[in-house]
């Protein structure tokens, strides 16, 4: 019996109030002499990635190869067009999408690209860059000069609608104007449930009686396409597209790209909550389920994110996954943390100061070796937190893990619940002795709380240090968990349980709209200077996003 009536995968009644994705690019990973392009197509097939110095052609349909250079055909007969030729087959075994290593490049030069076919029976045979001239620019080979782009938290859906696209718009022109190089995104780029109109987890409700009596491959099987179905609901609008195929994209998830709280629940307490979702209590067939649909997770966020970023180990375990990268750009290194992919909270080991809930331990001898090795030519050290280091009242964080108000899971998510304070106190001493030891500053970039918010933190231990917290969350959907979270973001204070004297204040108000954000650096005779720039809009009126601060970060 066919299990096709429990996918959604394009079915009338999964109407989306945003046009879903069929075709489109990802430019992902960029150095000076390489690029990673992710591309998806609208049907599998073979294609072809052109990359070329010059614009492409803006009208006619791709003829043939002749020379090892394509052909285009138009009114006036056949034109070669010059470029590199990347041939790539793409598989509805993952979704038609796909990756192409470009190499040999130019550094600081501007390359344009398209995908296309050369199957004669189609009328139109670019598959991506016929709306649009699609081009990206590698890194110079000196970098005076460094803008990118920060943002997470796109849940632009409610009540079935769609609202707040217009931010990324606002992001593509405020990107464009500051002539940006790459862009981050830090976590929740989609929510698998997010609003109920659009959230697996109540699609899974509605069969699983007839789910669960399948077997793991089948169950998988039908998982995957409601996991792959999310991101195109999510990503097919035009605003977001151009965002994504037009700047070096770096990307890691947060929980919402699984389900909400991932990681942080023991198994009784996950199988209690999916009772609680599916109305139907049988703790082993529940966890069976949960970690299916996590097995599916993993893959699509494979194809979908991380597949373009920098290359790391990828398999059907979660012990194979290596979800975490480090890059460079010029003199800025980048540290990108998985906060998922291995997170267990365990509250016997609370008093472990070895275990590692949040990283885990393959994940922490990278990190360490990453934070006590630098090559002494950096200006600037980041690290990619998806959940900010700094952000709410610790007494409040651990109070209860207020269950009563179902916020146990966000809590535990901080890195100041109780749970995970031996982990972070560690953290922190990594990063004042590294920012000590070099005279650089370090700064993490956070999303997930759906504030935009910045922090200096301060430790009498190592007085020569300078650590930030940059918090800008959320780009279109500006929801904190119960109103809580937000109520709670103090202006200063003592970090509480370290071994270590650190105090954080806070820089500037706290905004609760829609936000995004731009790090700047820049040399200016000689001396490195580093500031974040916070952009938002509130109200459903105005159609201006505004620049609400600045935080100077290195400023001779």
């Amino acid at each position: 019996m066919s299990n096709d009536h429990l996918k959604f995968y394009d079915k009338e009644d999964r109407a989306s109030a945003l046009p879903r994705l069929f075709a489109g690019a990802i430019v992902g990973h960029t150095t000076t002499n390489t690029a990673r392009i992710w591309v998806r197509a609208h049907t599998p097939g073979d294609y072809y990635l052109i990359v070329s110095t010059n614009p492409l052609p803006e009208s006619g349909q791709p003829y043939d190869i002749h020379g090892q250079q394509l052909r285009v055909e138009d009114s006036t007969g056949l034109t070669t067009v010059i470029g590199e030729l990347h041939e790539i087959s793409l598989k509805y075994s993952t979704d038609v999408t796909g990756v192409i290593d470009l190499d040999n490049l130019k550094a600081g030069t501007r390359y344009y690209y398209g995908l296309f076919s050369l199957l004669k029976k189609r009328s139109e045979r670019w598959e991506v860059g016929r709306d649009a001239q699609l081009s990206f620019c590698t890194q110079p080979a000196d970098v005076e000069r460094c803008v990118f782009g920060f943002y997470s938290c796109h849940m632009p859906f409610k009540g079935g609608n769609a609202y707040n696209m217009d931010m990324w718009s606002m992001f593509a022109d405020v990107l464009e104007d500051n002539d940006s190089d790459f862009l981050i995104g830090g976590g929740d780029q989609v929510y698998t449930d997010g609003d109920k109109s659009i959230d697996i987890w109540r699609w899974l409700v509605k069969h699983l009686k007839e789910v669960a009596q399948l077997s793991d491959s089948k169950q998988r099987d039908v998982m995957l396409s409601w996991y792959r179905d999310i991101y195109r609901s999510y990503w097919g609008a035009n605003s977001t597209k151009q965002v994504y195929r037009s700047y070096p994209n770096y990307m890691i998830w947060d929980d919402h790209e699984i389900m909400d709280g991932w990681g942080s629940y023991t198994d009784a307490e996950l199988a209690d909550k999916l009772d609680t979702i599916f109305q139907w209590q049988n703790t082993a067939t529940n966890l069976t389920l949960a970690r299916n649909m996590f097995y599916c997770a993993r893959q699509v966020y494979y194809e979908y994110q991380h597949s373009h970023n920098p290359h790391t180990p990828f398999g059907p375990k979660a012990e194979d996954c290596q979800w975490d990268y480090t890059f460079r750009w010029g003199p800025l290194s980048f540290f990108v943390m998985d906060m998922r992919g291995h997170r267990r909270y365990d509250p016997a080991q609370k008093a472990n100061p070895a275990y590692n809930p949040v990283l885990g331990d393959d994940q922490w001898a990278r990190l360490t070796s990453w934070l006590s090795a630098p090559d002494n030519n950096e200006d600037a050290f980041f690290l990619v937190s998806p959940v900010p280091v700094i952000h709410a009242n610790d007494y409040i964080v651990n109070v209860a893990d207020i269950n009563a108000l179902g916020l146990a899971d966000d809590l535990r998510d901080e890195w100041d619940h109780y749970s995970n304070q031996h982990e972070r106190n560690r953290l922190l001493k990594e990063c004042f002795t590294l920012s000590q030891n070099t005279g650089k500053p370090v700064v993490f970039l956070s999303g997930d709380v759906h504030v935009g918010a910045s922090f200096s933190l301060f430790c009498r231990q190592y007085p020569g240090a300078r650590l930030y917290q940059i918090t800008s969350s959320a780009i279109t959907y500006a929801k904190t968990p119960g109103g809580l979270l937000k109520l709670i973001v103090k202006n200063r204070g003592k970090l509480s349980n370290s071994d270590m004297d650190i105090d954080y204040e806070r820089l500037g108000d706290v905004f609760p709209g829609r936000n995004f954000s731009l790090m700047k650096y820049q040399k200016v005779n000689g001396k490195s200077q580093l500031f974040w720039d916070l952009y938002g809009k509130s109200g459903e009126i105005d159609n201006a996003v505004i620049k609400l601060k600045r935080v100077h970060i290195l400023y001779p």
